[in-house]
């Protein structure tokens, strides 16, 4: 059963430099501090999402995009077929650890050149996790360039 959610003007998010992804104007979000898991947090009374963003690099520079996907692979869970255009990675979708408002959430990763994103949608309403999920896009920053020119 969908939760009665209604629809709202979705805004573009930037938790990380390099990352956006839209989600309803309504949205609260914080970055939480947990030791070292560090993490963005974004949501409102039904659904959730979470994103990590971390830099990856070897003694020769950035750690290309396959390497990072030969090496993260997906838990187990009901593989997610769509991403977000022109990103490689996964997604699977799972029964979502309680106590949580939602039954059901998406765990993907996504990964560029020296940069991956960890990301956790937790909500019911599936046609909605993946429209979210898809809204995920990569913004090349002056910094990333830089790495890749040197």
């Amino acid at each position: 059963m969908k939760p009665d959610i209604k629809p709202q003007r979705p805004v573009t998010c930037r938790p990380f430099p390099s990352w956006s992804i839209r989600l309803p104007a309504s949205f609260r979000h914080v970055f939480v501090h947990e030791d070292e898991n560090d993490y963005w947090h974004a949501r409102d009374g039904q659904r959730s999402v979470s994103m990590s963003s971390f830099e990856l690099t070897d003694g020769s520079g950035p750690v290309a995009a396959d390497q990072i996907l030969e090496e993260l692979t997906a838990p187990d869970g009901r593989p997610l077929a769509a991403r977000p255009p022109g990103l490689p990675g996964w997604a699977v979708e799972d029964e979502a650890p309680q106590p949580a408002a939602a039954s059901r959430c998406l765990y993907g990763m996504l990964a560029v050149d020296g940069r991956v994103l960890i990301v956790t949608i937790t909500c019911d309403d599936r046609e909605w996790t993946t429209r979210t999920w898809c809204s995920i896009r990569f913004h090349r920053t002056v910094s990333s360039q830089r790495r890749a020119v040197a």
